[in-house]
């Protein structure tokens, strides 16, 4: 199978589903932001870190391939062929909490950079942050919604980790 299809070559591209839209849709803005966010969570995974974080992101990964999918779906009827657990909003907060809680309180802004991790921490959140913009640019569907709390948690979990990794 090839890996090209020359159907975009139009600028045009297909949703789940099918239907064509253009490659400018906020829809491929998010869950091309979410894929460059799980590419740098990979890179972020292959430094010295803790195995309880390589876990934490490669379990992230995952998840973000399922949201990925409910923002790659045209109509309500599509997302609602795709679950979101709202557990995983649940398990975000009590990680972001038991890391917190071993972190001095902050007094400052931080500089991101003290170390390779911490700088790809930091640079994961701002993607994340940069994908939870986006989101709340087009109408969302209920599930839509709740996916977007995520990102927003996750955005609080990598700055958290950024510290944790300083």
């Amino acid at each position: 199978m090839k890996v090209y299809t020359k159907t975009g070559d139009n600028g045009t591209t297909s949703l789940i589903g099918g239907r064509r839209v253009s490659k400018s849709d906020i829809r491929l803005e998010i869950y091309g932001t979410l894929d460059e966010l799980s590419s740098f969570l990979g890179m972020l995974k292959c430094n010295t870190i803790p195995d309880d974080d390589i876990r934490n992101i490669s379990k992230i990964q995952e998840i973000l391939t399922k949201i990925n999918m409910l923002y790659a779906s045209p109509d309500e009827a599509t997302v609602a062929k795709f679950q979101f657990d709202t557990k995983d909003i649940l398990w975000m907060e009590a990680e972001i909490d038991r890391i917190s809680v071993t972190l001095p309180p902050v007094t400052d802004f931080l500089i991101p950079g003290t170390n390779r991790a911490n700088a790809l921490a930091n640079i994961c959140r701002t993607i994340c942050r940069r994908a939870e913009r986006n989101v709340y640019k087009m109408q969302l569907f209920e599930i839509q919604q709740k996916a977007a709390v995520f990102l927003n948690r996750l955005s609080d979990y990598l700055f958290v980790l950024g510290r944790k990794l300083e």
